[in-house]
């Protein structure tokens, strides 16, 4: 190929909801911190490269959040801090500070703060025994918390936030409330930002189902036997294609309220897709969705083979965007790019990260014929967790990377829906797996012995809301939101096997209050295998519990 690769990069930012459906509070402080960390800086950095242009998506379950924090919305780990400069902290305040306050990547991050670094080291000496440090300790806690948790070119651009840096202790209440302040108009700044920089022709926002369900198990949860045969699935099948259709179009329709227009493309959740579900996207008005490349694969019965490089040695299979029988447009995402932007350049220097993107993607580009377009590479990743694995927040790479991408007359980096308009796919792709980004399945969330409770009581509650309402379109606001928003895709990957995090018990409980709001609007009792733990009672080895009935590391 001689002309320029098209580039299509994808962020995607989402967080699960972590509103309680009983309390109206925040359980978990991350959509606060990931907006001061990242939201808004992804967008900021961006305006530095002009010619570069990119694509994010905006779960709008993720902007309802930010909207809640720009408006005064509190989490616990928010009014511990204010708690720390107000009043005298009681024992169990003090543990959860001390257990929740280093949440953050220690190499990459805490040691870079010589002051926060000494806190984390007083910490190790004293065994976690709150009761030996003085009220002073935790003040400074709250704010480096805080405050390592903002992007450090903000803190730079700010001088109050940068002399808070280099003082490092003995923090006053003001200074506290100032960083609070601070983050809570990053909230609210970071989606008119994104909206600007879309009206200025330099970023697509894409759609995803509003509270991030996997949609083709919600169409019917037995679609899993297609990709995993072996799955254990529950005895009921969660077959409410009503339900996946829903999520789609209250998508849609926020994100027409939000940002002044239509989406015409759309991140499934998880890259998860069947046929069904390409059918419920064009029928909600979307015209292209993204997946990754094992589907792509198992949908043509081919392998993508790559050389000692990891570099594609057949680029032209995944490198275009393909038709569907039903009109549907449909990219695939390089998954060694973007697993390795992911989890892999976070170690090595940035010149050498970049490079060895770069090098994949330009012997990929000269694989390319120069006839049989058109030609696009998608690099689709998570858009905030990464960068606590980069030095510097993984400013250093991005700079590079859309520096590079910017010079390089090899490449063009391009919004999905205006390059797919100018150059529509002119290969048809007969048949779509049914699968995800992970392993081309669904068994991170369905197909384990853990998953089994979770999706029985779903079912169980969708099921008395349906006998109780009708239709999930007929049933009241409240009970609608809880069932939509226990269909996230959140609470069974962390059902998994394969994961858990110190707030397993936390997402169980959460899962659980959605399910049991819908019980009690009805004037019935849950039952009580609902309002017990659905987690593996083997996972409940090793945990201490924590503030408001989490468990955490012991």
């Amino acid at each position: 190929m001689n002309g320029k690769l098209p580039v299509a990069i994808i962020w995607h930012m989402h967080q699960p909801y972590y509103k309680h459906p009983q309390t109206s509070e925040f359980v978990l402080p991350w959509v606060r911190l990931h907006a001061s960390k990242d939201y808004l800086h992804m967008a900021k950095l961006l305006q530095e490269f002009p010619g570069v242009k990119v694509n994010f998506t905006m779960v709008p379950s993720l902007r309802d959040q930010l909207e809640d924090y720009a408006q005064g919305a509190d989490d616990e780990d928010t009014r511990l801090t204010m708690r720390t400069v107000e009043a005298e902290l009681d024992p169990e305040e003090k543990d959860h500070m001390i257990r929740r306050f280093f949440s953050i990547h220690h190499g990459n991050v805490i040691s870079q703060y010589d002051e926060y670094r000494r806190l984390l080291e007083m910490k190790m000496v004293a065994g976690e025994r709150p009761e030996l440090f003085s009220d002073d300790y935790f003040v400074d806690l709250a704010l480096w918390f805080n405050l390592a948790w903002m992007d450090p070119d903000d803190i730079s651009s700010d001088e109050r936030l940068a002399a808070l840096r280099e003082r490092g202790r003995n923090f006053t209440r003001e200074e506290v409330r100032y960083v609070m302040g601070r983050q809570r108009m990053m909230a609210s700044g970071a989606p008119h930002l994104y909206h600007r920089l879309e009206r200025q022709g330099q970023v697509e926002i894409l759609t995803v189902p509003y509270y991030h369900p996997i949609l083709p198990l919600l169409v019917d949860s037995r679609t899993a036997l297609r990709s995993d045969p072996h799955a254990e699935l529950p005895e009921r099948a969660f077959a409410f294609p009503e339900d996946a259709a829903y999520q789609l179009e209250e998508a849609v329709a926020f994100h027409q309220r939000a940002f002044g227009l239509k989406p015409r493309g759309v991140w499934p959740s998880e890259g998860a897709v069947s046929p069904e579900v390409a059918d419920l996207i064009v029928q909600a008005g979307l015209r292209w969705f993204a997946s990754d490349e094992g589907v792509l694969a198992r949908s043509v019965g081919m392998e993508l083979h790559r050389d000692e490089h990891e570099s594609l040695m057949e680029p032209q299979l995944l490198y275009r965007p393909y038709r569907l029988p039903n009109g549907a447009f449909a990219i695939f995402r390089d998954r060694v790019l973007s697993d390795r932007i992911g989890f892999a350049y976070g170690g090595m220097d940035p010149g050498d990260a970049v490079g060895d993107l770069i090098g994949k993607l330009a012997r990929a580009r000269e694989r390319l014929p120069e006839e049989g377009g058109p030609w696009l590479a998608s690099i689709i990743l998570d858009g905030e967790n990464a960068w606590e694995g980069y030095r510097n927040n993984g400013n250093d790479f991005l700079r590079r990377l859309y520096g590079q991408l910017e010079a390089d007359g090899r490449f063009e980096t391009v919004r999905v829906s205006e390059h797919l308009e100018a150059n529509p796919p002119t290969v048809e792709l007969p048949q779509l797996h049914s699968g995800s980004w992970i392993d081309a399945n669904y068994r991170v969330w369905i197909g384990e012995p853990g998953h089994r409770a979770a999706w029985e009581a779903l079912e169980q509650t969708r099921s008395f809301a349906q006998r109780q309402w009708g239709s999930l379109r007929q049933m009241p606001t409240n009970v609608r939101q809880a069932l939509m928003v226990a269909e996230g895709s959140d609470w069974f990957w962390w059902y998994s096997s394969r994961n858990s995090s110190p707030e397993d018990h936390v997402f169980d409980a959460l899962f659980r209050a959605n399910l049991e709001v819908v019980w009690w609007f009805a004037g019935a009792e849950p039952p009580d295998h609902i309002r017990s733990p659905l987690l593996d009672p083997s996972r409940l080895a090793g945990l201490v519990p924590a503030r408001g009935g989490a468990m955490l590391p012991g």
